[in-house]
């Protein structure tokens, strides 16, 4: 079965247009279902996952993930309007709620816990937020040592650049999310990650 906002029982179609979009904090944009396919097609959770959606927006990957994986994921949606609407469509989806959670905060303010370890990012903040979330996740790995993996999808140059010479990520396989890679190369999902120390 397709999987989209009328088979899920959810409504995540929307674009922020309220001009409250920040520098830092970029505006809700949700990645298209044929666009997860891709990316999920090629990359398959472990049904003991826990996904972290930074910027998750109204939900749309908490509820793709948890009906075609049945994984646990958090979002973090620091904007209180969007928040509310994803709750709502947690309250309505149709599926396994339970193992879907919504937090209202800044994405730099959520403590990462030792069961996270994929962490999903749309080009949600700056390169300056991303550092200080980055730098959450490899202090939780250190203390809790562990396979993570990051999926970047459109990343910006400077955060690429970051992962690569300030972490100790490795770039793991780049997938064109689309034919629109042709005209613009950021059309990419770059997924990294970082082992256990064992």
């Amino acid at each position: 079965m397709e999987i989209n906002d009328k088979s899920l029982c959810v409504f995540t179609d929307e674009i922020q247009t309220d001009g409250k979009d920040t520098y830092d904090y970029h505006r809700y944009e949700p990645t298209d279902y044929s666009v997860l396919d891709t990316l999920f097609d090629f990359f398959t959770p472990n049904p003991d996952d826990v996904l972290i959606d930074y910027g998750c927006g109204l939900g749309r990957l908490n509820f793709y993930l948890e009906r075609r994986f049945h994984i646990h994921t958090i979002g973090i949606e620091s904007n209180a309007h969007y928040y509310e609407l994803a709750e709502k469509n947690r309250k309505n989806y149709r599926g396994d709620a339970k193992k879907i959670q919504f937090l209202c905060m800044k994405a730099e303010n959520y403590t990462v816990r030792e069961q996270d370890n994929i962490f999903y990012f749309f080009n949600p903040f700056s390169v300056t937020i991303f550092r200080l979330v980055i730098n959450q996740i490899l202090s939780s790995w250190q203390n809790h040592p562990r396979t993570i993996t990051l999926l970047l999808y459109y990343p910006d140059d400077e955060v690429i650049f970051y992962l690569e010479h300030h972490t100790l990520f490795s770039l793991t396989d780049e997938i064109a999310s689309s034919e629109k890679i042709s005209h613009d190369r950021k059309e990419r999902f770059c997924i990294y990650s970082i082992q256990s120390f064992v």
